[in-house]
């Protein structure tokens, strides 16, 4: 089992890892094992792409089936088998983390009056654009478009149709130093990077295995922890860090003005 030190040699620098989040590319960032253990993929909302918006829930994709007739014109013979996805896989679900100040600007009211999530995870209304272009919402193109224009000072109330399908999250004032989330680091990172204080998250999941010709994903269909983060991030060559390192940086390069709360 490697030790505590050799593990966080495997994680990228903070300061890594901002240079690529202002270059526009998706980082991963990890919390606690003590509190949700988990990786999301978080890129800035101000200049996602289409193609950026795409690989966050990508479908899985097959392998080309393993089927030859046995002779001409004989039908052909399918062998089920078990395999492993070969696209990357995520939840599916886009989030849009948001400092209270444009949530307020915005118009964007929680989603409930009592919430019930054992994070406090703040949930506001759904969103889509209301731009001529957006049709369903639900594409790559509209998501994409929804994401940008919620980073986009120019944004107003009307620039949105309610509900849609982008929830933006609303990030604790202090960010990370007052709540150790995903929502308040996508937050902290716009701003470190010196862009508009909206982010795009979506969590990251296990593979699971596939069986051709049945409709279902079995094996391990639960959540990414650390070592599947890490691997995920060498192969699609995406920075990897830690809500706890970017508190310590925050705490180096601004003073410890804020306490970190790890319970929310």
């Amino acid at each position: 089992m490697p030790s505590t030190s050799e593990i966080a040699h495997q994680f990228d620098s903070i300061e890594d890892t901002i240079a690529a989040f202002k270059n526009g590319e998706f980082i991963i960032v990890l919390d606690s094992q003590d509190r949700e253990n988990e990786g999301d993929l978080i890129i800035a909302a101000e200049s996602i792409t289409a193609a950026q918006m795409a690989f966050l829930p990508q479908a899985p994709v097959l392998p080309p089936r393993n089927s030859t007739p046995t002779k001409p014109n004989a039908p052909i013979q399918i062998q089920r088998q078990k395999t492993s996805l070969t696209t990357p896989k995520h939840s599916g679900l886009i989030c849009a983390p948001i400092t209270p100040d444009l949530a307020t600007r915005l118009a964007l009211p929680q989603m409930v009056t009592e919430n019930a999530d054992p994070k406090c995870t703040a949930y506001t209304v759904t969103i889509d654009s209301s731009d001529d272009s957006v049709t369903t919402g639900i594409s790559a193109e509209d998501r994409a478009l929804t994401c940008r224009t919620l980073a986009s000072p120019a944004a107003e109330i009307d620039s949105f149709r309610r509900p849609g399908h982008i929830i933006p999250l609303q990030a604790r004032p202090g960010g990370v130093r007052e709540r150790s989330g995903h929502t308040e680091a996508a937050v902290d990172f716009c701003k470190l990077a010196g862009k508009a204080p909206a982010g795009v998250i979506a969590e990251l999941v296990e593979d699971g295995e596939l069986v051709e010709g049945i409709a279902e994903i079995g094996g391990n269909n639960g959540m990414m922890r650390r070592d599947g983060c890490l691997r995920f991030g060498k192969k699609w060559g995406i920075k990897v860090c830690t809500i706890e390192d970017l508190v310590v940086y925050l705490n180096h390069v601004e003073g410890t003005g804020a306490a970190t709360n790890g319970k929310h």
